[in-house]
């Protein structure tokens, strides 16, 4: 799968990697005040943002699994 990048999407995937940092520092935080639960749904947001900028990768992965299986079946 080849993907011609456009800057809108290196953008996109810069701000996915912001929003990440920006969930992992307000998780530490608030697990330092004693809010484990709320610091771990900052830290789930975080994961999730980690992966929307690993996106096109995973597509990637995705596409050659699916593949291989295709391969393995003939």
């Amino acid at each position: 799968m080849n993907r011609k990048k456009t800057f809108g999407q290196v953008i996109i995937t810069a701000m996915f990697i912001w929003s990440a940092l920006l969930c992992h520092f307000e998780a530490s935080e608030l697990q330092e005040q004693g809010a484990l639960l709320k610091a771990i749904f900052y830290w789930f947001c975080g994961f999730t943002a980690v992966l929307g900028a690993f996106r096109f990768k995973i597509a990637e992965f995705i596409y050659w699994c699916l593949k291989i299986k295709r391969k393995i079946r003939k």
